[in-house]
């Protein structure tokens, strides 16, 4: 990835359009919104004004894509993908903030043999880390978004070799089922891999309709800095099926450094009760879920029901409920459930969010600092100003906190661009 700013567009599409006679038709997004709010606060009536707003521009090179593949013909070719093909900036602005470069412009190479088969990488090597991990973290919160309890660490432990370095890979289609991958990493280029750090990995992919089965092993050998780079060994095996009705997964990762062991089972499904209508629930047990402590053994579930506002149960009525229930297994288990809905009844939207739980990690969420917590949303929106919605709500504090507080009463004006 390259980081551009605005000032250098005119460079990049020369430069682009000399280097690989691309045909670009640059085109412009602009977007954004702006919001007056004006609150009360119901435990001493303090009152105030805040205003918000933010913005995306984003310029696309190409007229329809943000990527363009160039690639040859015959048994054997190269093939180089040009991709994220666009400059954006983006404002987020509560006090005078001002626009903000973002990442873009991204290559991938390869050369392409033996009827397509063999593919060899030239650039973008591959992630050594996603090669063995297959169990999603339900606890993690390396975000920061406090959308669920955050572990005790902060982090979830990745299994296997983590580092990002130079490198290729080799992959081939056996079959047009089962495809074998080979990769090879270098921590740095040759003049400062004075230790003679590399990392290997081998992935294997079986598709027999329904299931997809994937399996990876990866190994890395150090030098003087073999801890700050991940486990020496890691290893994962997933299996997934994709049916009209029922998507699921089981899966396994483990990984080994100087003698530890660390593991993690879990596994999922995602059911179609009707149309737009689901219902998900996933788990994960193993030792990697609290990194901090040795020989740690736990169980995170997750429940998901999701109800669209088109068609549904009832039409014109959302809801996603989501339900988290942590550390069954740990001395002080935690739990936190979000109900979030609302019915569209023309111009009017009136919505509630109930935000519960228990978090027994004093501090680790931005709601909660004391255990249990409870925060309601209850409000109403109008839309049939163009581009305006209006809307009142009352936001409780913490039904826990003491003292309590009976929360606050916001009117809000927000034009969408």
């Amino acid at each position: 990835m390259k980081r551009l700013t605005l000032l250098t567009i005119l460079l990049v599409v020369v430069g682009l359009t000399a280097g690989f006679a691309l045909e670009l038709k640059p085109s412009f997004t602009l977007s954004g919104w702006a919001k007056v709010e004006w609150g009360i606060d119901l435990a001493d009536y303090s009152t105030g004004f805040k205003n918000s707003a933010e913005g995306d521009l984003t310029v696309n090179l190409f007229a329809e894509d943000t990527s363009d593949t160039h690639k040859g013909e015959g048994d054997w070719y190269g093939e180089i993908t040009i991709k994220n093909i666009e400059l954006w900036a983006t404002s987020d602005e509560t006090a005078g903030a001002t626009w903000a470069d973002g990442d873009a412009l991204g290559f991938s190479a390869k050369i392409v043999g033996l009827g397509e088969k063999l593919a060899i990488g030239v650039f973008n090597h591959p992630d050594l880390a996603s090669n063995t991990d297959f169990v999603a973290s339900i606890e993690d919160d390396e975000d920061g978004d406090y959308k669920v309890l955050d572990d005790e660490t902060g982090t979830e432990a990745d299994f296997g070799v983590d580092y990002d370095g130079y490198g290729t890979y080799a992959s081939y289609s056996v079959t047009d089922a089962l495809m074998v991958g080979l990769e090879i990493l270098s921590d740095v280029d040759w003049v400062a891999n004075n230790d003679n750090t590399y990392a290997f990995a081998l992935d294997v992919q079986y598709k027999v309709a329904p299931l997809t089965i994937s399996a990876g092993v990866n190994y890395g050998f150090y030098g003087s800095t073999a801890l700050s780079l991940g486990d020496e060994l890691g290893f994962g095996l997933k299996v997934a099926a994709d049916t009209d009705k029922v998507d699921g997964w089981v899966g396994f990762d483990g990984g080994a450094v100087t003698g530890d062991f660390n593991y993690e089972f879990g596994g999922g499904a995602t059911v179609t009760l009707m149309e737009g209508v689901t219902a998900a629930a996933a788990a994960t047990y193993g030792t990697g879920l609290n990194v901090a402590t040795v020989g740690y053994r736990d169980l995170d579930l997750e429940l998901i029901f999701t109800e669209p506002q088109a068609k549904g149960l009832m039409d014109n009525f959302d809801l996603v409920v989501d339900v988290w229930i942590l550390d069954l297994l740990g001395a002080a288990s935690e739990w936190n459930v979000i109900v979030d809905g609302g019915y569209k009844m023309g111009d009017w939207y009136p919505n509630f969010k109930v935000d519960v739980g228990d978090d027994v990690n004093t501090g680790s969420t931005a709601e909660a600092l004391n255990g249990k917590f409870m925060n309601v949303t209850v409000g109403i929106d109008y839309t049939a100003i163009p581009l305006t919605t209006i809307g009142l709500y009352w936001k409780s504090s913490d039904f826990f906190a003491s003292p309590v507080n009976i929360g606050d009463i916001v009117l809000s004006a927000k034009v969408t661009y």
